[in-house]
């Protein structure tokens, strides 16, 4: 039940969790969490993501969705 895409998308931007983690704003084990899909994440990690990345509304919710949905 991973997040493939949100995966990616930090590799993409030659980060480790703990430094996607910080710039988003939140811890690395919450971040890893989120991206290994035991964690959903609350609406407010999303926007900070959102935001910290410029993400487009249309891209985040392939970041969102997990590999089974």
């Amino acid at each position: 039940m991973e997040r493939t895409n949100l995966k990616l998308f930090r590799v993409a931007h030659k980060l480790s969790q703990e430094k996607m983690a910080d710039k988003i704003g939140c811890s690395r084990a919450c971040y890893a969490g989120i991206e290994c899909g035991k964690r959903t994440g609350r609406k407010d990690f999303w926007i900070k993501l959102q935001k910290a990345f410029d993400v487009p509304d249309s891209d985040l919710w392939g970041l969102m969705k997990t590999d089974e949905e």
